[in-house]
């Protein structure tokens, strides 16, 4: 996990890169250049599936990025980015980085927002004991009524 975000995040500052320094931006016209149409598609690509690994393994992706000292300030670089190529992404992804926008922006989230995937302690969520039941022991030796196996 560690090495697909230190990955992720490295594609995300490379080819961003690339893309600022050619000024690609959604209301520019579409790359022609083989190599800008591949750095594009893999930031797009690459934030998303941030957004998927995040959102869905919260407490664990926090563990790992917090030895990142600026990956909040670049995913939502990142995040604002790819939502302005909204004519090339679908519904799903829209959303998706509207939800990783609300969960690494706490200051940005709705009334209604909860990420299904932390883990949370509280009295509903942790487990009860059960108690075992005593199974009633049987007495060795003859009894006066027949045992279940006999016929």
């Amino acid at each position: 996990m560690k090495l697909g975000l230190d990955e992720i995040l490295r594609v995300i500052r490379e080819e961003g890169a690339k893309l600022r320094g050619n000024q690609i931006t959604a209301q520019s016209e579409f790359p022609k250049v083989q190599e800008l149409i591949t750095a594009l598609a893999q930031f797009l690509e690459n934030t998303c599936l941030f957004g998927e690994i995040v959102l869905h393994f919260p407490d664990m992706s926090y563990r790992i990025l917090k030895s990142v000292s600026d990956w909040r300030e670049l995913m939502t670089q990142a995040l604002n980015y790819t939502k302005a190529f909204e004519h090339i992404l679908d519904g799903k992804s829209i959303e998706l980085l509207g939800l990783l926008n609300q969960e690494i922006n706490e200051d940005q989230r709705t009334d209604e927002y909860v990420n299904p995937y932390r883990e949370v302690e509280t009295a509903e969520t942790t487990p009860t004991k059960k108690k075992k039941k005593d199974k009633a022991k049987r007495k060795k030796g003859p009894s006066l009524t027949p045992s279940r196996n006999e016929l």
